[in-house]
């Protein structure tokens, strides 16, 4: 398997801009502040959304600053809910690192938090970028929604039902509706939801057909399902579901790339697809 470092190769010199322009604009005025933002851009993690905005975008046309402010957007929600989490969760670890909460405290963790979801609207405050911020907020208020899901361990199908037509057996064992589609729901609220919103502000960014937006939208809510999968299985959370779900929409998120001429960027998020499936940190 190619590592991710050989697989973002097509976009590793705008992927540099990304971490330029991200860089700077989690600069804070308080040393306080700036000292918190200093600890989350130094315990980075893969990128994955960034990448996906910048993937979505080469895919249609030519990465721009609104493409970058998109990246940045989408990093600096990710960044911020990872730090409330672990203060929901009472987490004192976060990628092998002391998380913000036990480095800073429960207080400068949540404001950090808020700083960083209200920087990153800001963002997107300009006339043109309406449409990505839109696409964004609707996405953040689902993320809010499946962690409370999680948290209270909803044992029925919420009203977002339509996750049966994607799944309609497991291969090894029938199909549980009740407990699957309510995994489903959750994983796609928390993780999923926010991946699809990343390709569709990579598109949106370069002015993507709508038919185009639809196409690359349907990639990015599988291949965030696929992602949360692969990441319960490495935590040892909801082992069963997950394998049994993983090789179906390994299956799904390169079936929706079926659409997209042989280019390069195709190529390249078939390559990030198999690394999803595969990964081991």
């Amino acid at each position: 398997m190619k590592t991710l470092e050989q697989i973002i190769h097509p976009i590793a010199a705008e992927l540099a801009q990304f971490e330029a322009f991200f860089e700077k604009t989690m600069n804070a005025e308080t040393k306080p502040m700036d000292n918190i933002m200093y600890y989350v851009l130094d315990s980075r993690g893969k990128r994955m959304r960034p990448i996906l905005v910048l993937l979505s975008a080469k895919l249609f046309g030519e990465i721009n600053s609104q493409t970058l402010r998109a990246a940045t957007f989408v990093e600096m929600v990710h960044s911020a809910t990872l730090i409330h989490d672990d203060v929901v969760d009472d987490s004192n670890l976060r990628r092998n690192h002391a998380s913000v909460k036990a480095r800073f405290g429960n207080l400068s963790a949540v404001l950090a938090g808020d700083y960083l979801l209200a920087k990153a609207m800001l963002l997107l405050a300009q006339p043109n970028d309406y449409a990505i911020l839109q696409e964004m907020l609707h996405t953040a208020a689902a993320m809010s929604e499946g962690e409370l899901m999680q948290g209270a361990s909803i044992r029925s199908l919420s009203s977002s039902k339509g996750q049966d037509k994607n799944v309609e057996a497991y291969k090894g064992r029938p199909f549980d509706r009740l407990r699957d589609l309510n995994y489903l729901d959750i994983i796609t609220r928390k993780t999923a939801m926010l991946m699809r919103s990343c390709c569709v502000a990579g598109a949106l960014s370069v002015d993507a057909s709508p038919e185009q937006v639809r196409q690359i939208a349907d990639f990015g809510m599988n291949f965030g399902i696929l992602f949360q999968l692969r990441d319960d299985i490495l935590d040892n959370e909801n082992v069963a579901q997950a394998q049994s779900l993983l090789p179906i929409y390994h299956e799904k998120t390169l079936k929706a790339l079926e659409g997209f001429p042989p280019l390069e960027i195709v190529e390249t998020l078939r390559d990030l697809t198999a690394f999803c499936a595969e990964r081991e940190s």
